[in-house]
């Protein structure tokens, strides 16, 4: 009888995980894209906040990950201060990308999905790094041969439907992390559009 109980319980449990999963799937391959139209997309406005005194290093982007010839909407910032970059304790403009099923910082499959269906004269190889890579420059150090890798913050997704509308403000926090494994994390929210269309 408690073996039976207990294998009920154990049945219970999975089909209860899976279900979430599969629910989880479902309404990210649904959801809608934010167009006016059937076929339009809409936009996702990023902002980024770095509250660490280091340089941050990224590619961020966006992608469907079912689609593995989709080419990804993306922008990096690096370490040129001519370019995109995000210096210590400062906060990017307000950028858009548009809207797909996954928003990404550093990810595995967006930098994958950039090498692969991307002309490599559009972004830098340098700046495709696993996650963000935070940068410190020596005092007196006046060339980029001088900076100091600080440390990392994982690589970041959050999902269409799931974790964001499409046409929403996301927030972007950079901060340090004391308590987790690396040594930096990224802190999300977000402001939603009045309409998700």
């Amino acid at each position: 009888m408690i073996l039976a109980q207990r294998n009920l319980a154990l049945t219970s449990l999975i089909v209860t995980l899976w279900f979430g999963a599969c629910t989880e799937s479902v309404v990210n391959d649904t959801s809608s894209l934010g167009g006016q139209s059937a076929g339009d997309r809409g936009i996702v406005s990023v902002l980024f906040i770095n509250n660490v005194p280091y340089r941050a290093v990224f590619t961020v982007g966006t992608y469907d990950s079912l689609d593995q010839e989709s080419e990804p909407d993306f922008a990096q910032f690096g370490l040129d201060e001519n370019g995109t970059a995000l210096a210590g304790n400062q906060s990017s403009p307000i950028g858009t990308l548009q809207c797909g099923r996954v928003f990404a910082i550093g990810s595995p499959q967006l930098l994958q999905l950039i090498r692969a269906n991307i002309d490599e004269a559009a972004f830098d190889d340098e700046l495709l790094v696993d996650g963000i890579a935070f940068f410190s420059e020596p005092a007196g150090s006046e060339e980029s041969d001088g900076l100091l890798l600080e440390g990392m913050a994982p690589a970041f997704e959050a999902l269409l439907g799931v974790d964001v509308p499409c046409n929403a403000l996301l927030i972007v926090r950079l901060e340090r992390d004391d308590l987790g494994p690396a040594a930096f994390r990224v802190d999300f929210e977000l402001i939603p559009s009045r309409s998700d269309r």
